[in-house]
């Protein structure tokens, strides 16, 4: 999405931006288009009052050829034969397209004719240059994923303006459903942190506590300032009430400062590319600060914790599914941790090098991976939980005190280990026919 997939490269495509009249022309011919392929064609609702579009984002799901197979369209190619991509490319008329999955692609269709060309071909050496718009064309496996992504890609940076409100409560929206995250895990695994809690943009927008019973998903905000304030709707929505520190000098200013120093490194970014979501932070913020609108101290926000209780009142099933994931990852987290930092650290440094090695190893696949081999030396099951979670002092006590029983029979275990492969080795033949001794035998 952008319309800048084809600008670049070895022979680049000019493909400027489109006027709001060129650009609904186009899109619905292209949706009559597609439509002979596919039940269900749509697009995302626009963002408010936009001036130009860089590219044209169509979604569509169900094959006509799948779905209906004796009314889907014949051509003087066998559609039998061709992908859904492949089908798109032709019916749009592509004359190059690039293609980074399976389910979406993005074409580069001629610049219509009954449009005029965009004002920099009146520069005069331009006046014969080809011109292009760039169609990126979704496909979905089912009408809830195409629903999702309809809602998502809704009202343009609609999302990047709520998802900076709900985020710091562990909350986040992205191309496969609205999610609970769960703090210990996504310092390290952001993907794995991610808990679904649903894909119907009405349970999302209750939540969330946004209207949804008029035209506010049925066409376009008239202009930036009522997405504004329709996301401020949100009741997670605040704005932090000036300390006395804050009340400085150039006021105006340092709190845009102070709005941006606080934004996460993506929200940076789209301050950078995103002219609505900048307007957000250096305007609508400060006015509605200035005015004292949706104010709120540090005694009457709502911390992570509350909102995470609100989640899981209002999802069944969600709280089990963030236990049972968070349960996981701490077992699996200890158990990658617990070797170096409780099993080693116990055992004395003091003995010889190679033997502390030993008993080490031995110690972490007794405790960890419940190993008898070592002479039927057990752990305790005292030393962990019903959850699997073990109590590192009580493992390190263990230790200290069995450490030398397991580290005798794990030297012993290892001698003898090591004797049986030196006594199978034996002499081998080299490529020169003499026998040779392996290292540490005499020879006969």
């Amino acid at each position: 999405m952008g319309g800048q997939v084809f600008a670049t490269g070895p022979d680049p495509l000019s493909t400027p931006r489109m006027s709001p009249e060129m650009y609904r022309a186009v899109r619905d011919q292209c949706q009559e288009k597609l439509r002979q392929h596919f039940v269900v064609v749509a697009v995302p609702i626009e963002g408010p009052a936009k001036q130009s579009f860089g590219d044209i984002d169509i979604f569509v799901a169900w094959d006509r050829r799948e779905v209906f197979p004796s009314s889907a369209p014949k051509t003087a190619i066998d559609e039998s034969q061709q992908s859904s991509i492949q089908s798109i490319y032709q019916a749009l008329g592509s004359v190059r397209h690039k293609q980074p999955n399976e389910d979406s692609a993005s074409m580069a269709i001629p610049w219509p004719e009954s449009f005029p060309p965009p004002e920099e071909a009146n520069e005069g050496s331009n006046a014969s240059k080809k011109y292009y718009i760039q169609v990126d064309v979704h496909i979905y496996r089912s009408l809830e994923e195409l629903q999702w992504m309809l809602f998502k890609h809704a009202h343009g940076d609609f999302w990047n303006l709520l998802g900076s409100i709900v985020r710091p409560y562990g909350l986040t929206a992205d191309d496969t459903g609205f999610h609970i995250r769960i703090p210990e895990i996504e310092e390290l695994n952001k993907k794995e942190a991610r808990v679904l809690l649903s894909k119907d943009p009405a349970d999302v927008l209750k939540f969330l506590g946004l209207r949804f019973d008029s035209q506010q998903w049925e066409e376009p905000f008239a202009c930036e300032e009522d997405v504004f304030e329709y996301v401020a709707t949100c009741p997670l929505f605040y704005v932090k009430d000036k300390t006395k520190d804050e009340d400085t000098v150039g006021g105006d200013e340092n709190e845009i400062e102070d709005n941006k120093k606080k934004l996460k490194a993506n929200d940076r970014r789209r301050m950078a590319s995103r002219p609505i979501f900048r307007k957000w932070v250096e305007e609508f913020l400060p006015a509605c600060r200035a005015s004292g609108r949706f104010m709120a101290s540090t005694t009457t926000l709502p911390t992570r914790s509350n909102v995470h209780q609100q989640v899981f009142e209002y999802f069944p099933g969600a709280q089990s599914i963030y236990e049972s994931r968070l349960l996981k990852w701490r077992v699996k987290r200890q158990h990658e941790t617990l070797w170096k930092a409780v099993i080693k650290p116990a055992i004395p440094t003091d003995i010889d090098m190679h033997q502390r090695s030993c008993c080490a190893t031995a110690l972490k696949k007794i405790i960890l991976q419940g190993d008898t081999s070592f002479d039927g030396i057990e752990a305790p099951p005292s030393l962990k939980d019903d959850s699997g979670i073990f109590d590192e002092e009580a493992v390190r006590t263990w230790v200290v005190d069995n450490w030398d029983t397991v580290s005798a029979v794990a030297w012993r275990i290892n001698n003898e280990r090591c004797a049986a492969k030196k006594a199978n080795t034996g002499t081998k033949r080299t490529l020169s026919g003499i026998e040779k001794t392996p290292p540490g035998e005499d020879a006969a």
